[in-house]
């Protein structure tokens, strides 16, 4: 069962009786981002257990960017993560140094460098993917599938089915944050 808004009916006990949390204690902004970081820690110890203990955000961000066709630049990963370069280079080595990635001279740029996911990048990232559908399989095993189809419906509404990433979100919030202070 999916828990319903309170006062429509299902109370608080009914809701922590199917194992849920009282949906009337937290705000829906609380509770969003406790799911966020529920879901990570999840997705944490799964990766653990298949052998990806040293996980960091933004570890599998960056190598789903390098695992296109061609890999991609250290430049570009700093404007996907709305990092300067330095920074990108830094999250690059951590890669490396882990054995994540490779890094060798672009052979368009000699200024740039060419990043590649290396065996244990891909074998990290398809961990990634069967850890997100096992997650996503128990979670609608709780809920239900109605319960699953509803959690979605929220969170589309809320995301008002737009594809923004938190990337720009958080670029536009900077840009906000600046004319605000008259910059």
């Amino acid at each position: 069962m999916f828990p319903v808004a309170s006062g429509s009916g299902t109370s608080d006990t009914d809701e922590r009786a199917n194992g849920l949390p009282a949906s009337s204690s937290v705000g829906l902004g609380p509770a969003l981002r406790r799911a966020w970081v529920g879901y990570q820690h999840r997705l944490d110890e799964a990766m653990a257990v298949a052998g990806f203990d040293d996980r960091r955000f933004p570890d599998g961000r960056v190598l789903r960017l390098c695992a296109n066709p061609g890999g991609s630049t250290i430049s570009a990963i700093g404007r996907e993560l709305g990092i300067t370069r330095q920074g990108a280079g830094k999250v690059v080595r951590h890669l490396e140094d882990h054995g994540y990635v490779s890094v060798i001279d672009s052979a368009t740029s000699g200024r740039e460098k060419s990043v590649t996911p290396t065996p244990r990048g891909t074998a990290y990232l398809a961990a990634q993917r069967k850890a997100a559908r096992t997650i996503d399989g128990q979670l609608r095993a709780q809920l239900g599938q109605s319960g699953f189809s509803a959690l979605h419906a929220l969170l589309d509404t809320l995301g008002r089915g737009e594809e923004v990433r938190m990337r720009d979100h958080l670029q536009r919030a900077k840009i906000d944050t600046r004319d605000s202070r008259g910059h």
